[in-house]
Formats: C-alpha cells, structure tokens, sequence
C-alpha cells in the first residue's frame, strides 16, 4: 500500500508515486468526507497538475492501495512533532488520556496518525473490557421443562396443549448482547480490517475474543444506545467509536468496505483544543464554551440574531479562535474586517472589557502571545490579537493563562 503525508493546502501530484486508480477512489472518498462533515472547502481538490490539494482538515483517509495522512500546517517543525502535537491536541479535544510521554514517542515509532488512534482506542478499551463488559437485563420467551420465571399462560395454552411437558417462560437475563456493546464490537471489526500495525492487530484481535458473545449489528450507527452512571467508563470509548464508524464507506450494492476517513475540520479542532486548555489553566475562574443566551439585536418579540462566541471568561472578557495565518507584514496583520465587526457586536452584548482573535502562531510573527492591542472607540475595552504554538502543546495551557492575564 502507497503510504503518504501531506501538510493542509499541500498537493500530492498523480501518477508517479500515487496511482490514478488509488487517487481517483481517494478523491471520491474525500468528496463523500466533504459533504458529511459540512466543511466550507473540499477535503481534496483537483489541480490541472493533475494532483490532489488538501484542505483546512486533518486526520487520515485510507483506501484499497493508498492511506493519506493530513496534518497541520506548522511552520519550521518536522511530521513527527506535528503528529505528535495533533495526537495531543485530539486527546484534549476527545477527553483521552494522552501522557506527555506517550506523546513524545509516537512520531518515533512511524505510526501514522490513525495507527495512533487506534492504539489509544485499543489500549482503553482493553482495560476497560477486562474488568468487565457493561451488561443489561433482557427479557426471554422460552418453553423449558422447568418453570423459570413467570408463566406465560395465554402461550402455554396456545402453544403447549400437544406438549404438556414444557412450560412458557418468561425471564430476565443478564447479557452482554447490548446496544452499547454491539457499537463497540463494530468498531473493534472494522479497525481489524483497516491497522496496519502487528502491535495495534494483537490488540484488536484480543478485544474481538472479549466481544465474542456480543452479537453484530445492521447499523451500529443507530443502535439505542443507553449512556448512563453504570457504563461511565465506556462514554468516550462510545463517542470514538462512532467516530470510526462514521468515517466507514461501504459498498450500498454489495456492503463491501470501500475506504476509511477519520478526518478533522482544523476550525472545529483548534476551537475545542484551545477551550478546553482554557478551562483547565484558569480553575477555579468561570470560563464558558459556545455561550447562548445574549442576541445582536432585538425585536418586538425578543432576540434575534444569536450570539455564540467560543470562550467567555469571567462573564467580560470574549475569545474567538481562527484557524488561520496572520500576515505580519500588514498593519492589520490580515484579521479579516468581518471577524473584527464579530467581537465588536460580543463588546456590546456582553460589556466586554477585552476581546481576544486567538490564532495560531507561526514563524512570521512574534513570539506567542498578545502581538497586537487595539482600542474599541466610545468604549473602555482593548481588542487583542494574540496567538498560541500547537506544535508544543505542552506549553499551550501557561501560554492562554499569560494571555487573559495580559490587562490592559
């Protein structure tokens, strides 16, 4: 299998290292990724070259023949550091346990970034499997020859006048043929078929014996699942695996597999990573994610027009994330007059004494931080423009705090 990785915006050429029958079946699964994941641009584009542009998402897209792996588009830093800072940046943002350490290694080990995702995945299930698989009582209709249960009387005269010696039973069993389970199992199968890794297929292998008494489901995607304080160790495992399943493409004619995405939109990602680092670096300070509630204007039958910026803290001061480059040659350093009138109408709304643009820094720029501070006329607030290093998230968190406590 052709094996490649591309930076967002970068073009793989056709051809030469990636076959036109691989690149076709990759464009097509980008063009089905595009449109379930709503993105404003195509997850890959066409270029007279020919070749394939990506765009503004990242992650993995895997093919019969070819795998294309995504990353952030980081200046001056090699893809085994980028990998290593979106594997942490996705563990912020999913809620996994991803240690500095385990980060550290993982550009050392040539995994691509779905290899890692599918160990972290591997190795939390497996611990959480092994102390024991959630379970549910589930009602059954059986003839046996001793009562266990309840009697079903209307069905023992129907059904057992010719066979006396059995008894219509209803009763409770406690099975692992459940709904949450079905999803996990489904998960665990597909992977099977998409790891490349022996270390990730020993793991996968031993979680489909665990899930051995589980049965299969026609559409995981839709099963009732129930999440609730007797499976809590299995919530984010739940929400992964919708994730992989989501990201499956099959064959409607034949229900073969035609490829595997687990795609990002880096707008969605940096947003969640930066708030929820936020959160976590201001305890015990309010800071609130995708606020509602406040409206750009009112009408005669109330609000209209909804505010939702990304991050509020302490009820006044209002952060908006972009994921996009600053030009540091322009006195404006290139924030769009758009986003700009955005925090302007969040100043009045919310009386903000400070609005924060939070971009991602790159080598054009200043040192992370605050780089630009502006004065909101008639108005007491600062507009700031400020900028964080993802591709050492390590520092991410004490980089925000130095951020907010940078008053005017």
């Amino acid at each position: 299998m052709t094996a490649l990785t591309l930076r967002e915006w970068e073009e793989m050429p056709i051809g030469d290292v990636v076959p036109r029958s691989a690149a076709r079946r990759l464009h097509a699964l980008a063009e089905r990724e595009t449109r379930r994941l709503r993105v404003p641009e195509p997850v890959l584009s066409r270029t007279a070259r020919p070749g394939l542009r990506a765009g503004q998402v990242v992650g993995v897209l895997s093919v019969p023949g070819a795998s294309l792996e995504i990353l952030p588009k980081v200046d001056g830093r090699g893809d085994g550091t980028v990998r290593d800072a979106l594997a942490r940046m996705l563990g912020v943002a999913l809620g996994l346990p991803v240690a500095a350490n385990e980060a550290a290694s993982m550009g050392s080990q040539r995994e691509d970034l779905l290899e890692v995702v599918v160990r972290i995945f591997s190795e939390l299930l497996l611990a959480a499997a092994k102390r024991g698989l959630p379970c549910r009582y589930r009602q059954l209709e059986e003839d046996l020859p001793v009562l266990r249960g309840k009697l079903d009387v209307r069905r023992q005269i129907a059904r057992q006048t010719v066979r006396a010696n059995l008894l219509s039973c209803v009763h409770d069993e406690l099975s692992e043929d459940t709904p949450l389970n079905r999803v996990l199992r489904a998960a665990v199968r597909r992977l099977l078929a998409v790891a490349r890794t022996a270390a990730n297929r020993r793991a996968l292998g031993e979680l489909a014996g665990l899930f051995e008494a589980v049965g299969d489901s026609a559409n995981p995607l839709n099963e009732p699942v129930m999440l609730d304080r007797t499976n809590t160790s299995f919530h984010k495992l739940h929400a992964l695996a919708r994730l992989f399943l989501a990201g499956d493409w099959q064959s409607t004619a034949t229900g073969s597999h035609r490829g595997f995405a687990l795609l990002f939109p880096m707008n969605d990602l940096f947003e969640v990573f930066v708030g929820r680092c936020m959160q976590s670096a201001l305890v015990p300070r309010p800071v609130h994610l995708q606020h509602r509630g406040l409206y750009a204007l009112e009408g005669t039958r109330g609000g209209v027009f909804a505010l939702r910026p990304d991050i509020v803290v302490d009820g006044d001061t209002v952060v908006d994330t972009k994921w996009k480059r600053l030009d540091g040659r322009k006195p404006t350093l290139g924030v769009d007059q758009s986003d700009v009138y955005q925090m302007l109408a969040y100043e009045r709304a919310y009386r903000a004494r400070r609005l924060v643009l939070l971009y991602p820094w790159d080598a054009g720029l200043p040192e992370a931080g605050v780089c630009r501070r502006w004065r909101v006329p008639g108005s007491s607030a600062v507009f700031d423009i400020a900028t964080v290093e993802i591709g050492e998230p390590a520092v991410v968190r004490s980089s925000l705090r130095a951020i907010v406590r940078d008053a005017a």
